[in-house]
């Protein structure tokens, strides 16, 4: 009885070819086709994503500068009428502002390949408290104290 189930699956494997060549071909020609269709948007969300993380972090280095210096202390030691932070490829480091090292932030950096000049600035005025943002990408805008959706027209 277990010779008969043997040789039945021997049969049955011998039957079985494959797929041909053909089938294969076709196979990967439309797994080509798809992967140049998708691979452009996939790359354009990735940076979208990207882009809007260094907003997030130009967001929170707002916050910091606006906590930090909203301490009358602090605002009365400070003799700068301005402060300036540049966020570029490169991390804040040790030379950041005192208000951004307290927040934890020195390691910031900019994640999106297409902004201007590689970089955004953020100036924090402290006599009136507002904030203005410099850098433009494909993807958002600075529009003074926040980023728009769009190129600048």
């Amino acid at each position: 009885m277990v010779k008969n189930v043997f040789k039945k699956l021997g049969k049955k494997q011998k039957n079985n070819k494959g797929f041909s060549l053909v089938e294969l071909i076709v196979v990967i020609a439309i797994m080509a086709v798809l992967v140049g269709v998708l691979a452009p948007q996939l790359i354009k969300y990735v940076e979208k994503s990207r882009e809007a993380t260094d907003i997030q972090t130009c967001d929170n280095i707002a916050t910091a500068l606006k906590t930090y210096y909203a301490d009358e202390e602090v605002a009365a030691s400070a003799t700068a009428a301005k402060v300036t932070v540049t966020l570029g490829k490169t991390e804040l480091g040790t030379a950041a502002d005192t208000a951004v090292k307290d927040a934890g932030l020195t390691k910031a950096k900019i994640k999106g390949t297409k902004w201007t000049n590689d970089k955004i600035t953020i100036v924090y005025d402290k006599k009136d408290g507002t904030i203005e943002y410099t850098g433009d990408s494909p993807y958002y805008h600075s529009d003074k104290d926040q980023f728009k959706k769009g190129p600048k027209s």
